[in-house]
């Protein structure tokens, strides 16, 4: 086996909406990476980052925690399949069982929590408990492969259900956008994930999968909606030409990304709603 490149650090900025707490903040983001070489199906040196975001359905009971659990539960997925996306309607079952049994012991903690504090679940939130939880939920792997030249090349490969999304940048121009290219296919109803949901056949045919090589300087940036929608719009535009036209989110701490997030809502640029961002530069 070949030596495989340290991978890339995993950036993670957040601010939820105004008029909100960072404690009702329903969006969520994970980030796990390999810390050694594993192997691929075809007996290749790998190394991976993988990185997940979830947006929660304000609509729905507790989203904000089964946000919170699906990006956990879809990281250990993809790390624990392999090449997961040779086979989705495994992956995606998998992750499905896995995050029911964490969202059933989720919700007996939740439950007893609730009990001792001397507020037991009422009989008006009962119904929400049953219906379940929503979520949009994205994930992605970064991977360094050694080819059989000795060469490494990187390339990366997602998921999607719903609206959340990735982006491939180069040189400052989209290479790249997953499930959503273009701000028109924004709606009102994205596909979503319930904790409550155990079809996992039909998931599987409403998730879309991805890949792509990734070149040195080159980055992929995982976000929610609000974000994506943002982003489209700075570098589809007739006057853009590819170009994202970002501010400097490498050098952003999250005061940083706070304000600018405030600023671009004030001038009307950017809708107000929760907003997520991970960022990976190979």
């Amino acid at each position: 086996m070949g030596d495989i490149p340290a991978l890339p650090r995993a950036q993670w900025l957040w601010t939820q909406k105004a008029g909100s707490s960072p404690e009702e903040c329903e969006d969520a983001a994970y980030c796990w990476q390999s810390g050694e070489a594993g192997v691929d199906s075809a007996g290749r040196a790998v190394a991976s980052l993988y990185a997940s975001v979830s947006d929660g359905a304000s609509e729905s009971l507790l989203a904000r925690d089964w946000a919170a659990l699906l990006v956990r539960d879809t990281v250990e997925s993809m790390r624990l399949a392999g090449d997961w996306w040779l086979e989705l309607g495994t992956f995606v079952r998998d992750l499905m069982e896995r995050s029911a049994v964490h969202w059933d012991a989720f919700l007996t903690r939740y439950q007893a929590a609730r009990a001792e504090a001397g507020r037991p679940i009422a009989w008006y939130e009962q119904p929400g408990l049953e219906k379940g939880a929503f979520a949009t939920v994205l994930g992605a792997e970064i991977r360094a492969t050694v080819l059989d030249d000795g060469t490494t090349h990187w390339f990366w490969y997602a998921f999607a259900l719903g609206d959340s999304c990735v982006f491939q940048l180069r040189d400052g121009c989209l290479v790249d956008s997953f499930p959503v290219r273009s701000v028109e296919e924004f709606g009102i109803t994205p596909q979503l994930l319930g904790s409550r949901n155990r079809d996992a056949e039909l998931v599987a045919e409403r998730t879309r999968v991805t890949w792509g090589e990734l070149l040195p300087g080159d980055e992929l940036l995982l976000t929610t909606d609000a974000l994506a929608a943002w982003l489209l719009a700075r570098s589809t535009g007739a006057d853009n030409n590819g170009v994202a036209a970002l501010p400097a989110f490498s050098s952003f701490d999250q005061q940083d990304f706070t304000e600018w997030v405030e600023d671009q809502r004030a001038r009307a640029r950017m809708r107000n709603d929760d907003v997520t961002l991970v960022r990976a530069r190979v």
